[in-house]
């Protein structure tokens, strides 16, 4: 028996398809199984189980030497299943029930993503700089936009109501820059002269790193987000056109939501005018008042306080937690 499990979409996607592929590995020891991810098959770099059966579908020779004796394929769509469109299982329980044909999740293995040593210690010594110029700051790492953001002529917008709204972004680096230091995550489309912008951008798996060793995240619907829960890192996530159920982590994040706007479920990869018109109905989600977004930033400040990372080591705690987990 010959399977490919073809798993496509952002890199937020692959990361929460992860678990349920080393699940279908346990389940099937003596399958001779692959996995195709287009564009983001270094998701999986590090990790024994997946790193030499991992192969990005547009290599040549793919069809030839993979798909063409194929037994089955499998493509999961997660958009495409009710229980996920309408919020009652996340991303990964998702991946899981289509992947391994499953509605029991309890032995769903946790969000991992293995940083290697040289990531470890890029990211250490880009840290390391930073805390030379900026003594006894935390670092925080801040995605504000995911990758719909547009800079348009009323400033930077997603029209997917996935990314955090300008104003409110512009709040939170007044407010948090007096006391933290922001990484900008977005440096490539967006700069602020009070964030620190990476120059050159340092790739996804050396920013997984960077979140690690990072005290917090602040971030929307994006990778960034998913890569904090892999590596054990808080966060404080802004949702507003997608739902916390699906696409986040209520269970582990700080989740700021406007609490009396209804949200409209989108049914993106489903139907596009649907999708589009849902879109228009959630923009009031993404309309945070002035005292909505003070308070936000309140409860951001308070969970800052609460990390222990301000030496750029990690504590041995936290070093024990991520070991539990099989981080490097």
């Amino acid at each position: 028996m010959k399977t490919i499990i073809n798993v496509d979409g952002g890199y937020g996607r692959i990361l929460c398809a992860i678990p349920a592929l080393l699940k279908y590995g346990k389940l099937h020891p003596d399958e001779d199984w692959y996995v195709m991810i287009p564009g983001w098959d270094v998701a999986t770099w590090g990790i024994p189980e997946l790193q030499n059966r991992t192969f990005n579908p547009e290599t040549k020779g793919m069809f030839e030497n993979y798909y063409w004796d194929a037994d089955k394929v499998i493509a999961p769509e997660p958009y495409k299943l009710p229980k996920f469109y309408r919020n009652e299982i996340s991303l990964r329980e998702a991946f899981d029930s289509i992947i391994n044909e499953t509605e029991d999740h309890s032995d769903l293995p946790d969000m991992i993503f293995k940083c290697s040593i040289d990531e470890i210690i890029a990211a250490k010594s880009c840290l390391s700089n930073i805390r030379k110029d900026n003594i006894n700051k935390k670092i925080i790492v801040f995605q504000p936009f995911g990758s719909t953001i547009e800079n348009t002529e009323i400033g930077m917008y997603d029209k997917s109501m996935r990314s955090i709204n300008h104003y409110m972004v512009e709040k939170i680096v007044n407010e948090l820059s007096k006391d933290y230091v922001l990484i900008n995550m977005n440096a490539p489309v967006w700069g602020h002269p009070d964030v620190i912008n990476i120059q050159p951008d340092p790739g996804l798996r050396i920013w997984a790193a960077i979140i690690q060793e990072a005290d917090y995240f602040i971030g929307c619907d994006s990778c960034g987000q998913h890569m904090a829960r892999c590596v054990g890192t808080d966060a404080s996530i802004v949702i507003a056109g997608t739902h916390e159920i699906n696409i986040s982590y209520p269970e582990k994040f700080h989740i700021i939501k406007r609490e009396g706007a209804k949200y409209y479920p989108n049914p993106m990869r489903v139907s596009m005018i649907n999708s589009m018109l849902s879109d228009k109905l959630n923009e009031e989600r993404n309309s945070f008042s002035d005292n909505e977004i003070k308070e936000a930033i309140k409860e951001i400040r308070k969970r800052i306080e609460k990390t222990s990372k301000i030496t750029g080591a990690t504590t041995v705690k936290a070093i024990e937690v991520k070991e539990s987990k099989g981080f490097s």
